[in-house]
């Protein structure tokens, strides 16, 4: 295991001392899903014209109040907005106004304890110092194992395993000397090629006008200062029709819109992340979201997290209780994007609009602790309350909340909130209604009333045989969704594919299985 690695294992005691993290935790094992990070622009200090405009520590604690979050995913990404290097390098022609972003070589260190993996380097400011400053950079990222790419001729494409899934990483910009957004055609073809021999491919692109003022997704050509920042709709779309899995998008410098596009997630900007110095940070210019995208093997977009940060002091980003970027990019979705697949709630939580319909079918209510951050990030339903007192609405109520996890990750042990085993999740599920389950399906059978399959309830828990069918015990359990009568029961369960619904008599693995059913609901109630 090399540093980066061990660093982004550890964690960080004392940011978990502060932050609940569980709306945000990795997804064990990488079976079947796996969760990637994005971030915005990052530019760590820059030691031009002098070290005066490095930061405070050396740099170190840039990432302090973060990092936890960031090594929490089994890719973590970032757009490097600026070159390593020392010193020396040719500084680009200016006429006046202009922004020189020069960082020194140790601050890759940085990234490292942060937890990042790959850096996309096609933007402007990488070529702040010429040749050297691109050719510097490429040597220290590669040094420090870090992936990168987005040079034209250098590194268009990064290729890279982690957890036994193969990443495909490419990067794209208007500026010279990199991968360019507008060659549409070379963009299908270097995205084509990773996803012929890559599981997941993230495409990263740093386009579209700049400020407050361009924070929306036109599907048009955009301009600034008479330079074509490329159609980042018609790009992001082309790249997704030519294999990518995930767009990130910076480059604006104000967070803007979310899409899902074919089963494809995009974010078409994500603002300024960690750049310290003479960026303007105030206001819409200082949010600083952390996107979080969950996706099966293939790259179909399963849910996401947006942990709102806010750059304030130019010392780092820190976690935002007001959720202020999220509300923001739920914002600029709605008005951009009123059809698409996404839902984006105030507090971050990205959801496929079918899966949230599917869970709102019968209202419930969340109540989230007004002045309380660690229970506002991880999304607690402690406070959930019922609708309805009579039993046929309590029942639906609990399928209904049931159905907003199906496609979260299984995990042996695991009680919840974001991976689960089997009993895990029906204690997990009927605890929030006020039933205190065993955690075991061996004890759990114990608790209720004996139902016969063919009279069994929407509610009802439902039993079956573990691996060993020649045994009786059981091993696996799952909930009633419903019952024709005639033993076609629906369910849904945690499994090791996931929370999902499954038909009984569909199913050659649970229909001989079966072993009982149980009723732990009042009829009365």
């Amino acid at each position: 295991m090399n540093l980066k690695r061990l660093l982004k294992a550890t964690g960080t005691l004392l940011v978990f001392a502060f932050f609940s993290w569980n709306a945000f935790s990795r997804t064990p094992g990488g079976n079947d899903t796996v969760s990637i990070i994005g971030t915005g622009d990052i530019m760590l200090g820059s030691n031009y014209p002098s070290v005066a405009k490095l930061p405070p520590g050396d740099g170190k604690d840039l990432f302090l109040h973060v990092k936890a979050f960031l090594r929490d995913a089994s890719v973590t990404f970032g757009n490097l907005e600026g070159c390593f290097l020392d010193s020396g390098g040719t500084p680009k022609p200016c006429k006046s106004g202009c922004y020189f972003f020069r960082m020194p070589d140790r601050y890759v260190n940085h990234l490292l304890d942060a937890g990042f993996d790959v850096m996309n380097i096609a933007n402007n400011h990488m070529g702040d110092f010429g040749p050297r400053g691109r050719e510097n950079t490429v040597k220290v990222l590669q040094g420090a194992g870090l992936h990168y790419a987005g040079l034209e001729g250098v590194c268009e494409t990064s290729r890279f395993e982690i957890d036994g899934v193969k990443y495909g990483f490419c990067g794209f910009a208007p500026n010279s000397g990199t991968v360019r957004i507008t060659d549409l055609a070379k963009v299908k073809r270097i995205v084509a090629e990773l996803d012929s021999d890559c599981d997941i491919v993230i495409v990263s692109f740093h386009g579209g006008a700049e400020g407050k003022v361009h924070n929306r997704v036109t599907g048009k050509t955009e301009t600034f200062y008479g330079e074509n920042r490329g159609n980042v709709l018609e790009f992001a779309h082309a790249a997704v029709d030519a294999g990518a899995d995930v767009v990130f998008g910076h480059g604006p410098h104000v967070v803007r819109a979310a899409e899902l596009y074919r089963d494809r997630f995009i974010i078409y900007s994500m603002g300024n992340f960690c750049t310290s110095g003479d960026f303007n940070i105030s206001g819409i210019s200082g949010y600083a979201p952390i996107v979080k995208v969950y996706t099966d093997r293939e790259g179909k977009f399963i849910r996401g997290r947006i942990l709102s940060a806010l750059q304030k002091d130019k010392t780092g980003p820190v976690p935002d209780a007001g959720h202020l970027a999220a509300k923001e990019i739920k914002r600029l979705t709605e008005l951009d994007f009123p059809q698409t697949g996404l839902t984006v709630s105030e507090e971050g939580v990205i959801e496929r609009r079918e899966a949230k319909d599917a869970g709102n079918a019968n209202p419930v209510s969340v109540v989230l602790p007004p002045d309380t951050l660690p229970e506002a990030l991880a999304l607690r339903h402690d406070s959930l309350q019922t609708v309805g007192h009579d039993s046929i609405q309590l029942t639906q109520n609990i399928i209904a909340y049931s159905k907003r996890f199906i496609g979260y990750s299984y995990r042996r042990g695991s009680k919840g909130p974001e991976t689960f085993d089997c009993s895990g999740f029906t204690s997990f599920i009927f605890r929030k209604f006020g039933y205190q389950l065993s955690p075991s399906c061996v004890t759990q059978v114990k608790q209720g009333t004996r139902v016969v399959r063919e009279e069994l309830k929407t509610g009802d828990l439902i039993f079956f045989k573990g691996r060993n069918i020649s045994s009786n015990r059981v091993g696996h359990v799952g909930i009633v969704v419903s019952n024709d009568k005639s033993g076609n029961v629906v369910f849904i369960h945690a499994c090791r594919r996931g929370v999902k619904m499954e038909e009984l008599n569909k199913s050659p693995y649970y229909r001989p299985r079966y072993v009982t059913g149980l009723r732990i609901l009042d009829e009365n109630s």
